[in-house]
């Protein structure tokens, strides 16, 4: 073979070596691209429900007190409206204690202790919810 020819397929190869080094580094960045986009889209899905989160709490309890405060304890619609979005952006052990605080509260003839301390629970479930 000529030297020509083995200049030709030298070339040839490293241009094909080349070709598939960099098929292959952008398959690895895209791919590293996709997963960055994923991380920033799960952090923003979090501050929302974050956002969520703080703001059915706060109409929550602002419903709880309001309930809690009246002589006649006849309507409880505007509480329940309340209940159910925070029971949806709730943890587990959140959306539990935001039941048991309800059930007292739609007994007729509570006890204040037991309602106290039930909120008090509730508070420090949502406030650990609100710093995770």
């Amino acid at each position: 073979m000529e030297p020509a020819a083995y200049t030709l397929i030298g070339a040839l190869g490293g241009i094909f070596i080349t070709q598939m080094a960099n098929y292959f580094l952008e398959d690895k960045k895209s791919a590293n691209q996709i997963k960055l986009k994923e991380l920033e889209l799960k952090k923003v899905r979090y501050h929302e429900l974050l956002k969520e989160r703080q703001e059915a709490y706060f109409k929550y309890l602002e419903e709880v007190d309001k309930f809690y405060a009246q002589e006649n304890r006849d309507d409880m619609v505007p509480l329940v409206s309340h209940l159910y979005k925070s029971v949806l952006v709730a943890s587990d052990a959140t959306a539990a204690q935001i039941r048991v605080v309800f059930n007292i509260l739609r007994d007729e003839e509570f006890e204040d202790g037991n309602f106290l301390k039930a909120k008090k629970e509730l508070l420090d479930l949502m406030r650990k919810d609100l710093q995770e």
